[in-house]
């Protein structure tokens, strides 16, 4: 059975260092990701390779939890999670790589996802949450390019 994926490309008028200081610092996760409504990574501050993190999302109305850990944390190129035992989903990777463009940079970020169904089954169905994974998915670089195109970044000094 082929894992569902989710792949999109967006230009950003920004440098890929200030896109990737926002994308490897979990504080910005819910501005990001519009399910996420918290997110802590252990160690606190940027995400570095072995850092273990947690968030807490609504997904069509229910609360839902991740638990990840960072397999690659190349600044300013490369941040790669996988999920770790516990949660909404059977199996979950993202990966978003930065390439320096003239105008800034190109952010690509590919998604892959297998719904859990006996964590979450009875209560949503797979279709329910395949789309909202997708629509959040697609939304998360639709909220880096604005983010990262803003004089300064929302919550900071």
């Amino acid at each position: 059975m082929l894992i569902p994926t989710v792949k999109g490309t967006v230009e950003i008028s920004a440098s890929p260092e200030r896109v990737w200081n926002i994308i490897a610092d979990p504080t910005n996760l819910p501005k990001l990701a519009p399910y996420v409504l918290s997110s802590e990574f252990d160690p606190p501050g940027l995400m570095t390779v072995g850092a273990k993190g947690h968030a807490i999302g609504r997904m069509a109305g229910r609360k839902v939890e991740v638990f990840a850990e960072v397999m690659e944390a190349e600044p300013s190129r490369r941040l790669a999670l996988k999920q770790r035992p516990g949660g909404l989903l059977k199996s979950l990777s993202t990966t978003v790589t930065l390439e320096p463009t003239p105008k800034g940079t190109l952010a690509t970020e590919e998604f892959q996802f297998e719904v859990s169904m006996g964590h979450l089954g009875k209560a949503l169905s797979g279709l329910v949450v395949n789309r909202s994974i997708r629509k959040n998915a697609i939304d998360y670089l639709k909220n880096l390019k604005e983010i990262a195109e803003l004089r300064e970044t929302p919550g900071k000094a």
